[in-house]
């Protein structure tokens, strides 16, 4: 009998209308706060995924899902909405919109990775980006919204975890303080981390092996390279989120697995669980990804939310 692929789920009755409710709720709180909807395609030109993403990442090295060629293209379906709604935007002429652009995005994403709780090849993404725009009162209130709109689904006990990566030359800096600190300790590192280390250094620092994490612990911290403008914008963001009783805690390890973040990023996490795998959201600021898509340099910041995951953690709930 043929069976549905690995990593995917079918969904009939209750749960496909739970599904729709929450991608309907989704839709409506944040037209009412500005966004509009823009539906992208499933599948791109696989460069846009490498040359965004990070050609370093495991998203791109081992996780993408390519389409069989049959032209000189190679396409993939997309492991993320970013790349693909910043392509969007430069082609529909996001120069001459009047600025901020804040979209959302809601569909399917693929990841080749190995099928277990909280990660499927397929899964769904709600996605929201505010293009054109860059303030500490801009990052946090991207945030204060996405905990907004998981309380009126009934998320309510989850936490922020946040950090800054600073500018691309801080990231710079910084990536080569802990790869020669990680180098020191090369033989203690998982062989996943061994492999890291020379392609993407940031990347060990989100390692689980827990002999990683001893070593992870002890390595300098990237707040300490920030630029003095840089930790007061991050302050600043941290700050404005307290003020809005927003439960918050600086996680100096926190990088995402995505080359483009720069300054501030994070992720909301179910309150009590200090593991990140079960992280429900997150994302960041990303200010030279446009520029380096052939666009108009624009600061940008965005996030992600896992659909199945917030269907779980309702799941707990009730």
């Amino acid at each position: 009998m043929i069976q549905k692929p690995r990593g995917t789920q079918d969904y009939l009755g209750d749960e496909f209308a739970k599904r729709r409710e929450v991608e309907n709720k989704f839709v409506e709180f944040y037209l009412s706060r500005g966004y509009q909807g823009l539906d992208t395609p499933i599948f791109e030109q696989k460069n846009l995924f490498v040359r965004s993403v990070g050609e370093g990442t495991d998203i791109v090295s081992k996780e993408l899902f390519d389409l069989e060629k049959k032209s000189e293209e190679v396409y993939s379906l997309r492991p993320e909405f970013t790349a693909g709604v910043i392509r969007s935007l430069i082609e529909l002429g996001i120069k001459s919109m009047p600025l901020p652009v804040k979209v959302i995005s809601c569909g399917p994403c693929f990841r080749y990775e190995r099928p277990q709780k909280g990660r499927k090849r397929q899964f769904n993404q709600l996605n929201i980006e505010l293009v054109g725009k860059k303030s500490p009162e801009i990052d946090a209130g991207v945030i204060v919204d996405a905990f907004e709109f998981l309380q009126t689904l009934g998320v309510e006990k989850s936490l922020v975890k946040i950090n800054s990566l600073g500018s691309s030359e801080t990231r710079k800096k910084y990536s080569e303080i802990i790869k020669n600190y990680l180098n020191e300790n090369k033989g203690n590192l998982c062989e996943l981390c061994g492999e890291r280390l020379d392609k993407n250094p940031l990347r060990v620092l989100d390692c689980k092996n827990p002999a990683c994490q001893e070593i992870i612990k002890k390595s300098p911290s990237i707040l300490d390279s920030l630029t003095p403008d840089e930790k007061e914008y991050f302050d600043k963001v941290v700050n404005y989120l307290e003020s809005k009783k927003i439960p918050c805690g600086i996680d100096a390890s926190l990088v995402r697995g995505l080359d483009y973040y720069t300054g501030v990023i994070f992720e909301i996490i179910t309150e009590g669980d200090e593991s990140r795998m079960n992280s429900i959201g997150g994302g960041g600021r990303y200010d030279d990804l446009i520029g380096e898509l052939d666009g108009p340099d624009m600061p940008a910041f965005g996030m992600g939310i896992g659909f199945e995951r917030v269907l779980d953690s309702l799941d707990k709930i009730n």
